[in-house]
């Protein structure tokens, strides 16, 4: 089974970035980054999310030095505190669904905090696999142009279309 992952529908979307907020509410927890995993970006008249496609040969996870980002069955993994904010996933993203942001960790002694350390986090869609009823932006979406879809299902729907335009020029 190829990979799973959210895809937008730019003739859909009306940029209302409802799809944004819910992934920050979603990840709005202790030990997370309050940081939405996709961005909503306008292109023209048309806007869209860009997420991750949890490539199946990740680029993002290979140029990892820290194993901050890895392969997890049909998904890219994210292990925020391996990162060390060197930014070559950001780099190697072809989708630039990748980004490095800074996260505060408190630091404690006893039940007192006394401070904070700035560390850098890797920050990609994780597309809510902790979450039994899927992705947050897929379920927020109030014009319905976010889907999940499986990378197998959306290859046979290219030959499908590819064989369906050669039979047309068979004929013309």
């Amino acid at each position: 089974m190829g990979s799973k992952f959210v895809i937008a529908d730019p003739r859909k979307c009306v940029g209302c970035r409802a799809c944004m907020a819910a992934c920050l509410v979603k990840h709005y927890v202790p030990g997370d980054a309050p940081v939405a995993r996709l961005n909503v970006v306008r292109a023209g008249e048309r806007t869209a999310p860009i997420v991750c496609h949890h490539c199946e040969n990740a680029p993002c996870a290979a140029s990892c030095p820290t194993g901050a980002l890895y392969a997890d069955g049909d998904r890219v993994g994210v292990r925020m505190k391996r990162c060390i904010g060197c930014r070559s996933c950001v780099v190697a993203c072809p989708y630039g669904a990748v980004d490095v942001v800074k996260r505060y960790d408190s630091t404690n002694l006893g039940g007192l905090v006394i401070g904070s350390v700035r560390n850098a986090a890797v920050i990609k869609c994780d597309r809510c696999y902790d979450r039994p009823e899927g992705p947050a932006c897929v379920q927020a979406c109030t014009s319905l142009a976010l889907r999940v879809v499986d990378q197998d299902a959306i290859g046979e729907n290219q030959s499908r279309r590819q064989r369906a335009i050669a039979d047309e020029m068979a004929l013309a």
